[in-house]
């Protein structure tokens, strides 16, 4: 069997005020272009179509007219798609009939019960065990094992596994996510052992750089970089599976981004007059742009507006400017001050612990676990809307 592995979409994304449907709908076009090249049996997408759970009406559409442009011109291609956190697990099922009849597998929701709803099998070719974002709350005892288990009274022609899994994997390389170890991008983080045994392959999506996890997971990377964190290479995965418990080969392609991240300087931050001096120089091409400033005092009350207007004459799309603490200055987390970037990319388990630490309250493994309870009755309500 052969798969594309692609997550983390995130179309309809808001980035810093610019709606980037131009490099959504440029990105999408490349991947198909890739299916029609490698002629897969089935694309996987790991959950995170969208960026937000009420997406925009244009989001809605471009993810539609991708998905029949893909079945259109490859009939035979099975088209697996799973909920991410940052979907609506009901919104993104509303239409799964529609789905259906055209040929194409859309699954929001884990069905705890019955697992016909989860397992589909691609006939003579293998079985996708499709499993959307769940909250760990919500998550059976032995879940995953029990559909592996599923599979394999069906397997007997030892057909290849794949596991789809939208989740943060403990251990995991979360750089561009915000991350204590234990809650990663917002999602409480699973041991992979937790996943069973029995799959060839494990899909997984939510973390955006691509990379190995355990002897047999990959999270694809996202197509597109959505942070300027993620100083990374983006990308998609070729799998090629020889059979059940037989060989798997695994190829990365990076997609390049149609607007780079730009971050001035790359490094550590620097003062305000050099970061002007290296914005006045810059000669690249168009991208979004953030600049590292060292938060020293001498930064110009209109520096933003002054940064703004030289990035426009430069056909830049300033995203504002990143106040960074100096090095020498040692003071305790809570007491850093945070600029308007900084609470942008903020976690708001980040934003707690920092305004706990500031009433000298001792944020605890305890009340962390409560904070987070709050947060995922929160984000489980937005995403049954």
């Amino acid at each position: 069997m052969k798969i594309i592995h692609t997550s983390d979409w995130h179309i309809g994304q808001n980035f810093y005020g610019y709606d980037r449907y131009e490099e959504h709908d440029a990105v999408l076009e490349k991947i198909i272009e890739i299916c029609r090249d490698e002629n897969p049996d089935a694309l996987l997408v790991s959950g995170d179509v969208f960026d937000v759970a009420q997406p925009p009406a244009q989001a809605q559409r471009l993810f539609a007219q991708k998905m029949m442009r893909l079945r259109q011109d490859m009939p035979a291609l099975r088209i697996i798609v799973t909920a991410g956190n940052h979907d609506s697990a009901s919104r993104i099922e509303a239409v799964d009939a529609l789905w259906s009849a055209v040929g194409i597998d859309v699954v929001g929701v884990a069905d705890v019960r019955d697992h016909s709803h989860n397992i589909i099998e691609i006939t003579g070719k293998g079985f996708v065990i499709a499993v959307p974002y769940i909250n760990s709350r919500f998550l059976p005892d032995q879940y995953f094992a029990s559909l592996l288990e599923d599979v394999d009274k069906q397997n007997g022609d030892s057909l290849p596994v794949v596991m789809m899994a939208h989740m943060a994997v403990a251990g995991s390389d979360s750089t561009g996510h915000s991350s204590d170890g234990i809650i990663i991008g917002g999602v409480e983080a699973i041991e992979i052992d937790a996943l069973g045994k029995g799959y060839d392959y494990l899909a997984l999506g939510h973390i955006h750089k691509h990379q190995r996890v355990g002897s047999k997971g990959f999270y694809s990377g996202s197509p597109l970089p959505l942070s300027f964190d993620e100083n990374y290479s983006h990308s998609l995965q070729i799998v090629e599976i020889d059979g059940h418990d037989a060989k798997v080969s695994t190829r990365t392609i990076a997609l390049e981004p149609p607007l780079p991240l730009l971050s001035i300087p790359k490094g550590k931050a620097a003062q305000w007059n050099e970061v002007m001096e290296a914005l006045r120089k810059y000669d690249g091409p168009t991208a979004y742009v953030r600049l590292n400033i060292l938060d020293d005092g001498t930064t110009p009350p209109d520096g933003r507006v002054a940064a703004a207007a030289i990035a426009e004459e430069k056909g830049l799309r300033f995203c504002g400017i990143n106040l960074c603490m100096p090095e020498r200055v040692e003071v305790a987390p809570h007491e850093l001050r945070m600029g308007f970037e900084a609470i942008r990319e903020a976690s708001a388990l980040d934003i707690a612990r920092r305004f706990a630490g500031s009433k000298g309250i001792e944020f605890d493994n305890e009340l962390t676990q409560m904070f987070m309870e709050a947060v995922a009755n929160t984000d489980e309500t937005q995403r049954e809307l």
